[in-house]
């Protein structure tokens, strides 16, 4: 009897033992130091436990990398003078994607039944991700070196289109090599990290001098003239013509890319140049800006953040006309049973509106000859609210339909919300009042948005 309860103790003792320590915080003893980073986690099911882990090991790297994203960073090029590279700060942006990381285990599990919960204890060895990452940085210089090389060959060889393209994959691997290299921080020691960088900046520097050296000899013109006057309507009605060439051999089938300052611009254009060199850039509309002269580069497409010799490009100017060249119609419609005259209400405060972005208004009343190029049109009714101490509230139902004055296209409807019209009055017609001047605050950002958004697609 006595043996059967000393059984059913030790039963007792172990199907009620304490949680494992881990679960709260306090890890290995084999996984702690410098060598290894950890993270718990938990969820409903074990699945969910151990993805949990995984995402935490995500988060603490992404802290760690965006502490360290504005520090001076090593790698812009030096060549012509180191002094060049002084107060220039690359920013390195690195998305943590454990899927490329190496030695992440579930080095334990646990269920806890008082919560019905389960726990996983995630482990990354720095170690071997240092190591895979050194070995992975070193093999993408000696890639950008073994491009470069074949670049030089095919350029002196008069094969320049091949070469320049060449040039251009070999680019885009610095932006591979600097996050790595930042990666590599979080996980190595800083004398091979150090090392590191410093390979990774002389080839950087090597691949800049001979860019500096060839780029004199590139020229990107405009062929049938950089100035064209535009609209933000309709944009540029003749395309610009860029052609590329290097000691007058036409860059033939070379990655290009064409970048602007213009919000919402709808610009047209290939990623490499035609079998004649040339390069068709076509502006279909852009964001009004407040510039007579309007700036959009086409270049050769190489990633050059970190050299001090640009891409050449070409400067292809859009000079603006005024924004008075479009106009909106306002028609207005709101009832109420307290005031006959909200409609004038509406129309003067989105005129006055639209005016200060400078479009041309017209109402139900202008010339009916003149077409505008997009119709507002408010329809809305008054509802009047329970009040209290003699004062009247009211606020406005409806809807804000925008549409093309063209083709008649909708191409937007606002709901209003009519709680942020709710207003308050001596009477109903002034409390009327009131909730249509708030109605124009409360449409007034999807209306401009929309009228932006959509210039040039009328």
């Amino acid at each position: 009897m006595k043996f059967f309860s000393l059984v059913l103790l030790v039963l007792s003792f172990n199907l009620y033992a304490a949680d494992p320590a881990w679960i709260y915080g306090e890890g290995f003893k084999q996984y702690q130091g410098r060598n290894y980073l950890t993270a718990v986690g938990e969820g409903s099911s074990a699945e969910d436990a151990r993805k949990n882990a995984v995402s935490g090991l995500a988060e603490q790297l992404k802290v760690s990398i965006s502490s360290q994203s504005n520090i001076y960073k090593e790698y812009k090029s030096t060549a012509g003078s180191s002094s060049k590279k002084e107060n220039i700060n690359v920013q390195i942006t690195t998305n943590v994607n454990l899927d490329n990381l190496e030695g992440i285990k579930i080095a334990e599990q646990y269920f806890q039944s008082s919560s019905n919960t389960y726990f996983a204890y995630a482990v990354l060895n720095k170690l071997k991700n240092a190591t895979d990452l050194t070995n992975k940085i070193e093999g993408e210089i000696d890639q950008v070196n073994a491009q470069l090389a074949q670049a030089k060959k095919l350029i002196s060889g008069s094969r320049s289109s091949e070469g320049f393209s060449v040039l251009s994959q070999a680019s885009q691997i610095f932006k591979s090599i600097t996050a790595d290299v930042e990666l590599h921080k979080l996980f190595g020691n800083s004398v091979t990290n150090n090392l590191l960088k410093d390979n990774a900046r002389a080839v950087v520097t090597k691949f800049d001098e001979y860019l500096g050296k060839i780029y004199q000899q590139v020229s990107v013109v405009v062929t049938n003239g950089n100035q064209k006057p535009g609209s933000p309507e309709v944009g540029v009605s003749e395309p610009y013509e860029v052609e590329f060439s290097y000691q007058n051999q036409k860059l033939k089938n070379v990655p290009v890319k064409v970048d602007s300052a213009f919000q919402s611009a709808v610009i047209d254009h290939d990623n490499t140049t035609d079998r004649n060199g040339m390069l068709t850039v076509s502006v279909r509309s852009f964001a009004y800006t407040d510039k007579q002269q309007n700036k959009i580069n086409a270049r050769l497409g190489l990633y050059d953040d970190l050299f001090i010799h640009p891409a050449p490009k070409a400067e292809l100017i859009v000079m603006l006309s005024q924004k008075s060249e479009v106009s909106v119609q306002i028609k207005s419609r709101i009832k109420s049973s307290t005031n006959d005259y909200l409609y004038l209400t509406v129309i003067d405060g989105l005129s006055s509106v639209l005016s200060d972005e400078n479009y041309n208004v017209l109402t139900e009343e202008s010339d009916s000859q003149m077409r505008a190029d997009y119709v507002v049109d408010v329809q809305g009714s008054v509802v009047n609210l329970p009040g209290f101490n003699g004062l009247h509230f009211a606020k406005i139902n409806g809807v804000v339909r925008i549409s093309s004055g063209k083709s008649g296209r909708a191409l937007k409807t606002i709901r209003i919300k009519s709680d942020a019209t709710k207003s308050g009055g001596l009477n109903g017609e002034i409390a009327a009042e009131k909730a249509t001047a708030k109605l124009v605050n409360a449409i007034k950002s999807d209306l401009l948005d929309t009228l932006e958004q959509n210039l040039g697609r009328n």
